[in-house]
């Protein structure tokens, strides 16, 4: 009959089904942020008289950043301090005579909050002399540095920055829909795109509690040792997160999966037959999928030629 012509006999080629180990990722664009940021502001006003440091240079905490001119802080603190010592005499004068009921209580209360006046203004001028010394408030890197020597510095002026960057934090957004696939602690793997021979494992080490509306994605972070400072602020990082791991299962080409009216489908020869097999399908790594049901191992898959089939056909196959 017609099905026993050659011209009506389909190519395919075929592949045993086996099960073997399946992994797929999750791929997160990151960057790097500094571990601590903190900007040095200048409290007082004072042109710069001397300059400590250069951006970029590692300084440790409680350097000398920088000092500003005092000399007329310096003659208020002097002032303040003759006034202090002048108004501890006349206090102890005071005390002296209202001991010997020589003098009144009013006169000796009047010298007592004159001396708290007169303290009260030394400890602002040495407080505010004090302020003309910048120190560093942390140990790390220079990062920028706003002002130069002979400038004003007005107080509340930005002055520079101190990164501390021996550690680091990668920081990415994590979609919503693969919450479930990370926790604190879960194993990643970070490249860098400035260094592509480095590659990095590390742990997530927080997942942030609320969702961006507008990316729907949760902030996670990644700590990393970053003793040679190789890694920079706002450096890109490619972050892989293991999705599903499945050491047993059966994973086919996609391509050998067919949508049809009735589900889907891949076909198996059984002799030089084709037979059509409803799957059911898991996760998707690439161009490779999980079949989760339907398939046995030993099965010989059809992956090439398959597309024309119907259940029933004969077939002429080549195995792979």
């Amino acid at each position: 009959g017609a099905d026993t012509n050659p011209e009506r006999i389909a190519n395919v080629v075929t592949t045993e089904v086996t099960p073997r180990s399946f992994t797929n990722y999750l791929n997160l664009v990151g960057e790097i942020r500094a571990w601590q940021r903190v900007s040095v502001t200048i409290e007082e006003v004072g042109i710069i008289e001397r300059l400590a440091v250069e951006k970029g240079q590692e300084v440790k905490k409680g350097t000398l950043l920088a000092r500003l001119k005092d000399d007329l802080l310096q003659a208020t603190a002097k002032e303040a301090e003759a006034s202090l010592n002048i108004s501890k005499l006349n206090l102890n004068n005071q005390k002296r005579l209202f001991a010997e009921q020589a003098a009144a209580e009013s006169a000796y209360l009047e010298s007592q909050y004159q001396h708290d006046i007169a303290q009260a203004r030394y400890d602002l001028a040495t407080a505010r002399l004090a302020k003309m010394v910048i120190r560093a408030p942390l140990s790390g890197v220079v990062d920028t540095r706003e002002l130069e020597e002979g400038e004003l510095a007005t107080a509340a002026r930005a002055f520079m920055d101190i990164v501390d960057i021996d550690r680091v934090k990668v920081v990415a957004g994590l979609p919503e829909r693969h919450l479930r696939h990370v926790q604190i602690n879960t194993g990643v793997t970070i490249a860098f795109p400035a260094y592509p021979d480095l590659s990095v494992e590390g742990q997530i080490s927080f997942i942030g509690t609320t969702i961006d509306k507008d990316n729907r994605t949760v902030p996670v972070e990644i700590i990393l040792a970053n003793p040679e400072h190789h890694l920079k602020p706002e450096m890109a990082a490619l972050i892989r997160v293991v999705r599903d791991h499945i050491p047993e299962a059966f994973v086919v080409p996609q391509d050998a999966v067919v949508d049809t009216d009735q589900g889907m489908m891949v076909f198996v020869a059984e002799g030089s037959i084709a037979r059509s097999v409803p799957v059911t399908l898991g996760p998707i790594s690439q161009d490779q999928v999980v079949v989760l049901d339907g398939i046995q191992s030993g099965m010989a898959l059809i992956t090439l030629g398959h597309r024309d089939l119907v259940d029933g056909e004969p077939i002429r196959v080549r195995t792979e």
